[in-house]
């Protein structure tokens, strides 16, 4: 069995300066995963500023804070889908995903976003482990959500990232062995198992658990 194709490339840039540039890149999708939830922004960055620290990354109804410190590593790749569809993902001192950003503007705006930036290339990412089958992710305050028709915002947190938006719900449901959440700017998919409950915080706020009652880094404030 031959070994695939790396197109994986480590730039040798510290993180602020590779983030600076992400604008550039357009339209793209924003991912960060908490437990097995994976909230994403969809379309443009329009600013990214540094305070604090943190990268801050701003879009219409998103906002997304990267701690700098927490950034051990940043690679390009590429998957093919009906076409090229390059990526940054960041990673932590472990090899660990931080954040996921797919553009979808074609391999040439993302390479010219980035000129001038060393990359030195590495060996592919070995193929992500599938989850085995659970139970219908916990659904209630998305559900209540959607049928009152008000904003919310939803935030999905995990070291080194903290990734927000706000809008309202209206298409949520469950397909393919996830809870989904679909609007034009977010996408949020839940896989079975992942949420066991809610739980309700002061000030209207639900805390996503799982079977061990654990908080998964997932909220919605609603």
């Amino acid at each position: 069995m031959t070994d695939p194709v790396s197109h994986r490339q480590l730039l040798a840039h510290e993180p602020f300066a590779v983030l600076s540039r992400v604008p550039a890149l357009g339209n793209l999708i924003l991912g960060i995963r908490a437990g097995g939830a994976l909230l994403e922004g969809l379309g443009a960055i329009d600013t990214v500023s540094l305070e604090d620290g943190f990268a801050v990354l701003k879009a219409p109804a998103r906002e997304t804070r990267f701690k700098l410190a927490a950034i051990a590593g940043i690679v390009t790749d590429q998957m093919v889908m009906a076409s090229v569809m390059p990526f940054l993902e960041l990673l932590d001192a472990e090899g660990n995903t931080i954040a996921k950003l797919t553009v979808l503007d074609g391999l040439e705006r993302f390479d010219a976003a980035l000129a001038g930036l060393e990359r030195t290339p590495i060996e592919a990412a070995p193929p992500a482990a599938r989850p085995g089958p659970g139970d219908e992710a916990a659904d209630g305050p998305l559900k209540a959500a959607e049928a009152a028709g008000k904003p919310v915002t939803l935030q999905a947190v995990r070291p080194g990232a903290r990734h927000r938006w706000t809008g309202t719900l209206t298409s949520v449901s469950h397909s393919h062995g996830f809870l989904n959440a679909m609007q034009p700017d977010m996408h949020l998919h839940v896989r079975a198992g992942a949420i066991a409950r809610w739980r309700e915080e002061p000030a209207g706020e639900f805390n996503a658990l799982d079977a061990e009652g654990r908080p998964i880094g997932l909220t919605m404030q609603a």
